[in-house]
């Protein structure tokens, strides 16, 4: 009888994983951003209970260990939607980098055999100028924020209940239909105002009305669900407080759970394979029968998923914030076997099967097995890799990485890589990595703390080779008031750092409030030279225009900006008013409805658009517009 049972168990396992499912398979990729794997209860944890999270690893598998190729968000996004490693798509960080539309993703080949794609974002960090859109028909990037603000870190990003009642919404409409759904959960993320474990209680929650959804729908019986995280959180071990710095395990070692579709074969199996997000897309391909495409470098975990051997492979993972914006070494891991392997100015090699949280550095114990795995590390690079330059970024626009800054990343607002510094490790740096960030984001809060200045002189003294740190200090006597010694070190600050946009940007809007405007003007135009793009410093340029009488060139700015930025409110807005100063009624008219569509609560523009109105010989159609105004400013009719 034993034996029979084992046979029928094989058979079982056997009709799951091969025979043709009854109708086509869907599949609902979950990624929860900065997610520690060992802070569920399915993997051990004990101060805080999962238990959405466990009910689906109950009914699926789970694997023990699954790391991720780059502790940053856009990076590890990049590898999960195209299989390929960070040195062959290219993406090295979430500011100045972004998916090329080359690369061939998960969404472009199940949207080509007729699924339903759609992308449900937690944060703008994943937002489509970064380009991890292609392939979704519906990517639902809406933030309470329009495109004017993004100061604060709740403007540009959502919660999990704000994106699963979008995500259900749409689910709501196609689930007839073959789809790909990718939810984004953002919450675990710093700033986290109820700490770490409340917020990923929250997605939790979320997890919880999805299941309901899907159970109440029949719709797990052909819906696959793959649940991950981009990356860990530190949490302090190693000194680092969040990620983004080291690659130790901490940052690196996530969540993978396979609920697969259906009600069939082995349950709650939990798989030792080492496995990395690489390995999604081959995985989640096989399982729906569709080919694999070429440039995929990852591995079909199917095996694994049936209880047979997955080929051991090298796992790379890599981070170059510290050679990006400090000039220190960056920081590439070979993981193979029972040790990993950190290549840095003082390299580093662990027993990661004795010594799990990476504390005993055996390089000088074990020189041989160093060298080695050095040697691998490089081949390995070689193999993979594109010859893509980590160290070439793009110059970014100031208010894309004011928006980054307010979720927490830290951005020193220079596009080139530091100065070399080769010989500087991370390791002898993370206290100044910390202390420089906590200063970043005092200073994007627009919190001028008491110590703020003795904590800039203190960062220039323990690391003199940081560019970066007079433009801080520019930016702390500016919120202090001292206009004049902020208007002296941002000049400096330009200097050291001719790249640095965002200083120039806020030097420039200093000139401004300071009335030097050929100087203003001039920075302006410097910054507009490396990022045409930045569409509020060519409004700022069409405002010095018509402060200096040039209307013409600024109606041509701003006319410049409602093109390439259609949802920008304040060009409309200033199109509206230097059209109307010049008697182009209908153009007024157009403009300033444009503003009042994109911010029903804006009673300047009703009234802007009343007096269009009126000049054009349309008192009726003006006093509604008008009295629309005083409805949304009653005071104005005091006036």
């Amino acid at each position: 009888m034993a034996i029979l049972r084992f046979l029928l168990e094989i058979l079982h396992l056997w009709i799951w994983l091969f025979a043709p499912p009854p109708e086509t398979r869907s599949l609902i990729l979950i990624s929860v951003d900065t997610l520690r794997a060992d802070r569920l209860s399915c993997y051990g944890y004990q101060n805080n209970r999962t238990p959405h999270f466990d009910l689906w690893a109950s009914e699926g598998f789970l694997f023990e260990q699954a790391y991720s190729e780059y502790p940053l968000t856009l990076p590890a996004h990049a590898t999960m939607l195209t299989g390929q490693i960070p040195p062959r798509h290219g993406v090295r960080e979430n500011a100045g980098f972004r998916l090329n539309s080359d690369q061939t993703t998960l969404a472009e080949v199940l949207r080509d055999h007729k699924y339903r794609t759609a992308a449900f974002i937690g944060s703008y960090v994943l937002a489509s100028e970064f380009g991890v859109s292609q392939g979704f028909e519906t990517f639902d990037e809406s933030f309470a924020t329009s495109i004017e603000n993004g100061g604060a870190s709740t403007e540009v990003q959502r919660s999990a209940p704000e994106v699963t009642t979008r995500f259900l919404d749409w689910l709501g409409h196609n689930q007839d239909q073959a789809f790909f759904a990718f939810v984004h959960f953002y919450d675990p993320h710093m700033p986290r105002p109820e700490g770490y474990d409340p917020e990923v209680s929250r997605v939790d929650e979320s997890l919880g009305d999805i299941d309901r959804f899907l159970r109440e729908n029949d719709l797990l019986r052909k819906t696959d669900i793959i649940l991950t995280s981009d990356h860990g959180e530190s949490l302090g071990d190693h000194g680092e407080a969040g990620h983004g710095f080291f690659v130790y395990d901490s940052t690196l070692h996530v969540p993978l759970i396979v609920r697969p579709a259906g009600s069939r074969g082995r349950r709650g199996t939990r798989i030792q394979h080492r496995v990395s997000l690489a390995d999604l897309m081959p995985t989640i391909l096989g399982r729906l029968n569709i080919d694999v495409p070429s440039s995929v470098q990852g591995r079909s975990l199917r095996p694994a998923l049936s209880n047979q051997p997955v080929p051991e492979a090298p796992l790379y993972s890599e981070c170059f914030v510290p050679e990006l914006h400090f000039g220190w070494s960056p920081l590439q891991s070979l993981r193979l076997g029972r040790y990993k392997y950190i290549d840095a100015a003082k390299p580093e090699l662990y027993d990661i099967l004795e010594d799990r949280g990476e504390l005993r550095n055996l390089c000088s114990q074990q020189p041989g097995i160093a060298a080695d795995y050095h040697k691998k590390l490089r081949h390995f690079i070689a193999d993979y890799g594109a010859g893509r330059d980590p160290a070439a970024p793009r110059q970014t626009d100031p208010d894309t990485l004011r928006k980054l800054m307010a979720l927490g990343y830290l951005n020193t607002g220079s596009a080139k890589k530091a100065q070399s510094a080769a010989l500087i490790d991370p390791k002898d740096r993370i206290a100044v990595f910390e202390q420089y960030h906590e200063v970043l984001n005092h200073l994007s809060a627009g919190r001028l703390h008491p110590s703020l200045f003795e904590a800039i002189r203190k960062l220039r003294k323990a690391a003199p080779e940081v560019r970066g740190i007079t433009y801080l200090q520019a930016w702390g006597f500016e919120l202090s008031g001292n206009l004049k010694a902020a208007r002296e070190n941002y000049q400096m600050a330009v200097k050291e750092q001719p790249d640095n946009a965002m200083a120039r940007s806020r030097y420039a809007t200093l000139l401004i409030k300071l009335q030097e405007l050929e100087e203003a003007e001039r920075q302006l135009k410097e910054i507009l030279r490396g990022v045409p793009s930045d569409y509020k410093s060519r409004n700022n340029l069409a405002g010095l225009y018509w402060m200096t009488g040039r209307r013409e060139q600024a109606v041509q700015e701003v006319k410049g900006i409602t093109r390439a930025r259609p949802d920008y409110l304040a060009a409309w807005q200033n199109l509206g008013r230097l059209q109307a100063e010049a008697g182009n009624w209908r153009e007024a008219e157009l403009a300033f409805l444009r503003v009042t569509q994109l911010d029903p609560k804006n009673a300047a523009a009703y009234l802007g658009l009343a007096y269009a109105l009126r000049a054009q010989g349309r008192p009726e159609e003006a006093d509604r517009q008008e009295e629309q105004a005083y409805l949304v400013n009653p005071q104005l009719r005091r006036k």
